[in-house]
């Protein structure tokens, strides 16, 4: 096989935008989020300070030099940059890619990735949207329903004009191809409902401007089978997040942990590509309501890396992919900070270089049989807690279909107000439920609560919490933790959704 690539993701969020300033206050780029982030609990290591306090401006031609120079010193081939392409052709953080192609004379090969999400408020009820920064966010918006940006896909004149975008940039040599196709990635691949009609006609025209074809990556599939992709992109750490971990419960966990449950991660696609991640921290963008991954060191990303990279050699597999270059809001970056100078990068230089020893037995990075039965018994824990959710969602849906109210069972209990406790699937369903009868719901509790935006008032459970009758907890399993708490905070009768929906 040929060489190994490392091509990182690389954010454009670095420079003033028109929008940025009136979504997110005045001068806002991805720095405000690093600069005014808070520790949140011991040894939550933020804020994150770059080396030299080294807060870049992307419209700097030197800063891409900069870069440059960084990715051939230490083995990185090429940037992955963020593309934002929305409805009608509006594009946004689009000047560092045009500077760069501006700029022949700088070695930094590149791609993009289509970053195919609508941005919206939290509150806004689109879904699959990407709220960028909570923690800054106004009620300023270009429309009623809080979308900011908002994504369509159009039709055959709009996938036109966007392959005229490109073109120029798949037309640079410093643009990576595959068997002399531009190599393009889509973030959202599920989004696309046009997909295989849009890829055939980017192929088409393609082969007009003398190329192969597009080499189509997706990342975020599902396990789904799509043919027009040549390759899947498991793309970290949000693949193992949303597989192996009930997200949301946690405000932190652990590197070590995180990256041996991606090792195992293993989805149903034969093309695909096991991505990789530095580390992970979007505390900066979300406060509270984010997750920080603990305890990363660049001895064990150098470790982890050289797992991951003899991973995908095992499937012929060329290229990985890093997450990232220069997520700074999120706590996942190669670039030199104040805290460990230029060590990532040197991890992954030797990574790069000595991977094939990641097979020893000394890397901590290799799975056990012990660990593997141990991964086993924890999927098992998750699969119950869903099996909990879908029957309790039967069970709800089972009585409505012979006419019940679920109000029935508080008011056999003599309750007539209430505060639901978790503001997932579950507790969204209970306030809808309870809004059309004769129960009162007060407010709601979540751990969530100061990013959530809702029609009722959301207290953090360690909060003071106005009087009400019962409290009932909606999380399956959680039950008598949530009890003890809320009992600290003077809230006498908590009761279990999934208790009362069997009493019902």
């Amino acid at each position: 096989m040929n060489d190994i690539k490392i091509i990182s993701m690389y954010l454009p969020q670095f420079h003033i935008v028109e929008e940025n300033e009136r979504w997110w206050g005045k001068g806002f780029t991805e720095w405000t989020t690093v600069k005014r982030a808070k520790s949140l609990f011991m040894g939550h290591e933020q804020p994150r300070v770059p080396f030299r306090e080294n807060y870049y401006d992307l419209r700097d031609v030197n800063t891409l030099k900069w870069q440059a120079d960084l990715m051939h010193t230490y083995g990185v081939d090429a940037q992955c940059m963020y593309h934002y392409w929305f409805k009608d052709g509006r594009k946004i953080l689009e000047k560092p890619a045009e500077l760069l192609l501006e700029n022949t004379a700088i070695n930094m090969p590149y791609c993009f990735c289509w970053a195919n999400e609508t941005w919206a408020r939290t509150w806004s009820a689109v879904g699959d949207k990407n709220s960028w920064a909570p923690t800054f966010e106004n009620e300023e918006s270009d429309r009623d329903d809080g979308i900011l940006l908002e994504q369509e896909y159009g039709e055959e004149k709009d996938w036109r004009k966007h392959f005229e975008y490109l073109l120029p940039f798949f037309r640079d040599e410093r643009y990576v191809k595959v068997d002399g196709k531009p190599l393009f990635v889509i973030y959202k691949t599920a989004l696309v409902h046009c997909l295989e009609e849009m890829a055939a006609k980017w192929n088409e025209w393609a082969g007009e401007e003398g190329f192969s074809g597009i080499y189509l990556i997706g990342a975020n599939v599902g396990q789904e089978s799509v043919p027009c992709l040549d390759k899947v992109l498991y793309h970290e750490p949000g693949c193992t997040l949303a597989d192996r971990y009930s997200v949301g419960r946690e405000l932190c966990l652990d590197y070590s942990a995180l990256c041996k449950n991606s090792l195992l991660y293993k989805g149903r696609h034969k093309n695909c590509i096991y991505g990789g991640f530095v580390g992970f921290d979007d505390t900066p963008r979300r406060g509270s309501g984010g997750l920080a991954v603990v305890r990363s060191t660049p001895e064990l990303f150098r470790d982890y890396l050289m797992e991951l990279i003899s991973k995908n050699a095992s499937l012929g597999n060329d290229l990985i992919f890093l997450n990232a270059w220069n997520e700074w809001g999120e706590g996942m970056y190669l670039e030199p900070d104040e805290k460990n100078g230029y060590e990532y990068l040197e991890a992954l230089a030797y990574a790069k270089e000595h991977y094939k020893d990641g097979c020893k037995p000394g890397n901590p990075f290799r799975i056990s049989a012990e660990e593997l039965l141990e991964e086993i018994d924890t999927l098992t824990q998750t699969n119950a807690l869903y099996r909990s959710y879908w029957r309790i969602l039967d069970r709800w849906l089972t009585r409505k279909e012979q006419g019940k109210h679920f109000e029935d069972v508080l008011r056999q209990k003599n309750i007539s107000d209430v505060a639901v406790y978790g503001m997932g699937m579950l507790g969204r369903h209970l306030i809808c439920e309870l809004e059309s009868g004769s129960i009162r719901v007060e407010y709601a509790i979540d751990r969530k609560a100061d990013v959530m935006h809702e029609k009722i008032p959301v207290y953090a459970p360690d909060g003071d919490l106005p009087h009400v009758e019962a409290v009932i907890v909606t999380v399956p399993g959680i039950y008598e933790e949530v009890k003890n708490l809320l009992s600290k905070n003077g809230i006498n009768k908590v009761l279990s959704l999934e208790e009362l929906i069997w009493e019902w």
